[in-house]
């Protein structure tokens, strides 16, 4: 503890002080410094690991070794070793008595060991409580929780909150995150995700992550920083260090919301590490488009109206008890739905709010005319009221057509928040969206009754926001070579005037020599997986010992890898063998794994795999994100950043144990009508 920490002591006061060796660093403590403590700050000090590499790990050593996990961890395994049994010692002539005192001190000692370890087990029980399940640390330090432990064990001594928070629960998440990035240095194309959040204390918060393939989440880093300015420059420097503690060769993509920092940061970032692609999140994109069409000027009434309906029930439980009588008197057929609040940071929440209103509408009306309930805002109470002004009418009309264009947008959305959606299931849904918008356009005004200028708006919000998504070419690319969706489904043939392709190997079905179908199409693809695989060979190259080293660079030479690309991307687009196979399980990345060997596919399955390996949305970052918001409720608001990280990241790793874990497999699915 001596080399982690400097004392102090005032000549005037004679009080004693401590702060952290580093200099630079402002941490001080009154008092006398405690090991607990010292490790508590040494393991998170960012300025200590910048300045005093090898002190900081031994202090990352010294608090993963002793935390509770690795001790019960060592405990079990010992139990598990069987004891070797000595041999009889020869009995000396001298010895005519039993020596006792050696006898007691064995049997004190194994007892407290004992105790010790049942101490231990309790007390990571009490910490997943208060890690995975919220139990409020003071909690343990009321009488009637020490009652309780007495009662039911006399061998366990009640921990204090205290110690809990100074040493189990920083020391556990050492642990955790020591164990996570070791995992995670055996794993290729991960996706790191991040994010931003501020506590209530305020502290201004940094989450990052880290996806596998198989959608197995870590919460790796969270970087605080309340007194900097969160720069481009800034996001890209934390985020390195995420990425070279476990490994650049080790990371598929990044993928965020798009802000003006997070995008800048995300551009900065794949041009550092060229093995990374770029992706914007699609569930934010898809709700800022939302966002887009509720500020139309046409559903400028609609949303007022909403908004003061919905505040009136939120606020009156009388309100609300008796439309659900009224809904339930008219003997809907449907189950009575309680109204949807609109939320602040719940995706499509406009939409959702007014689906649930829609049915509501007649059963409010027959109650404001009855005089059961009376709203306050006298446009909205006027609207029930007043049926021939033909407000009332309009609302209606107005929600229903907000709900039928915007169902698309929102069942894409909810449908791309699952772990397992790929790149391919991101440019599917838009192709539905349009679809089935362009349908109910064209159907026109008076079968719709959504009028020629509201249609021309959302169709423009529509055609931008798929402009700015798609200037990213992996979507494209995701999707034809996704298995499940043969290209002479979607793709247009080419006119009679446009260019075409002749290869010079021959056709295995005809024999002749054909030219490639959807040129323009092709050639889209080829240039991006010819950039993407040139940065890969650079990156090998580069680090002949990274995790890229035992793929196809290992075995190929550079000219081989290039053939192998331009002849399999050909073979793929003809649909010829070895990618004449079945899709199993409507699972594209396990298609492509049982190719990564094969001689004539693993160079366009090594970039294929990558791009099916990936997450394309930022979900794990938004449920840690939630998970601050209940731990940092108002009457805990005085936590600082750290310790939530901490108790988070223990949580996420606690919560279900690794044997009982049931993962999905399956993608996002849609369907032709």
């Amino acid at each position: 503890m001596s080399r982690l920490v400097i004392k102090y002591r005032d000549e005037d006061s004679q009080k004693s002080s401590w702060g952290c060796v580093a200099s630079g660093c402002t941490f001080l403590r009154q008092g006398n410094a405690q090991l607990e403590r010292a490790l508590k700050h040494a393991t998170t000090c960012k300025i200590l690991q910048a300045d005093h590499v090898e002190l900081w790990r031994q202090a990352i050593q010294e608090s993963g070794d002793n935390s509770l996990g690795a001790r019960l961890k060592k405990d079990l395994a010992a139990e598990d070793i069987p004891m070797e049994v000595e041999p009889p010692m020869k009995r000396l002539r001298a010895q005519n008595t039993l020596n006792m005192a050696d006898l007691r001190e064995t049997g004190k000692r194994v007892k407290e060991e004992a105790r010790q370890l049942f101490q231990d087990k309790v007390d990571h029980v009490i910490m997943r409580l208060i890690c995975v399940r919220g139990l409020v640390p003071h909690v343990i330090e009321s009488p009637e929780w020490k009652e309780l432990m007495g009662l039911l064990s006399d061998s366990y001594h009640p921990t204090s909150a205290t110690t809990f928070a100074d040493k189990h629960i920083p020391r556990e998440a050492v642990y955790v995150r020591e164990k996570q990035i070791k995992a995670l240095r055996m794993i290729n194309n991960l996706t790191l995700t991040f994010d931003g959040n501020t506590t209530r204390k305020p502290h201004s918060v940094y989450t990052v992550h880290a996806t596998t393939p198989s959608r197995e989440t870590y919460f790796l880093d969270a970087h605080e920083a309340s007194d900097e300015r969160h720069t481009t420059q800034w996001v890209t420097d934390k985020l390195l260090k995420t990425i070279r503690s476990v490994g650049e060769g080790n990371w598929g993509a990044t993928c965020s919301d798009s802000t003006n920092v997070t995008k800048a940061g995300r551009r900065e970032l794949v041009s550092i590490v060229g093995t990374m692609l770029d992706f914007c999140d699609a569930v934010h994109h898809l709700h800022n488009t939302i966002g887009d069409i509720n500020k139309l000027p046409k559903l400028k009434f609609l949303m007022s109206m909403l908004k003061g309906i919905i505040k009136y029930f939120s606020k009156s439980t009388y309100s609300t008890t008796i439309l659900r009588k009224e809904r339930n008197l008219a003997g809907d057929d449907e189950p009575v739905k309680a109204l949807e609040k609109i939320g602040k940071t719940r995706f499509g929440t406009y939409w959702t709010a007014a689906n649930a209103l829609d049915p509501c509408l007649p059963h409010i009306r027959n109650l404001v005319v009855a005089k059961s309930i009376k709203f306050k805002n006298t446009k909205i109470q006027g609207m029930f009221m007043n049926r021939a002004s033909g407000k009332y009418s309009k609302f209606e009309q107005s929600i229903l057509q907000y709900i039928t264009i915007v169902a698309p947008i929102i069942r894409a959305l909810w449908s791309l928040e699952a772990a397992h959606a790929n790149a391919s299931d991101v440019f599917i849904f838009w192709l539905a969206i349009i679809a089935t918008l362009n349908d109910l356009f064209s159907k026109g005004p008076n079968v719709t009754g959504v009028p020629v200028s509201l249609t021309c708006e959302v169709t423009a919000i529509i055609n931008k926001r798929y402009h700015e998504f798609f200037t990213n070419e992996v979507y494209f690319v995701a999707f034809t070579l996704d298995p499940r969706y043969p290209n002479s489904d979607f793709l247009k043939k080419p006119t009679a005037n446009a260019t075409t392709i002749v290869i010079p190997a021959l056709s295995q079905r005809t024999g002749q020599r054909t030219p490639l179908p959807y040129p323009h199409a092709y050639t889209r693809v080829k240039d991006f997986l010819k950039e993407k695989l040139q940065k890969d060979l650079a990156h090998y190259v580069a680090n002949p010992d990274s995790v890229l080293a035992t793929s196809i660079f290992k075995v190929l030479s550079a000219a081989e890898v290039a053939s192998g690309l331009r002849h399999q991307l050909k073979a793929f687009w003809h649909g010829e063998w070895p990618f004449n196979q079945q899709v199993k399980d409507g699972n594209p990345l396990a298609w492509w794994e049982s190719l990564q060997d094969h001689p004539h596919a693993r160079v366009l399955a090594h970039l294929a795999i990558k791009i099916f390996s990936v997450l394309v949305n930022s979900m794990p970052d938004e449920r840690t994100n939630s998970t601050i918001t209940w731990f940092n409720s108002p009457t805990r608001g005085s936590q600082n950043a750290q310790t939530l990280v901490d108790m988070i990241q223990i949580g996420q790793c606690r919560q279900v144990p690794e044997h009982r874990r049931e993962r999905a497999t399956g993608c996002p699915n849609w369907q032709r009508r």
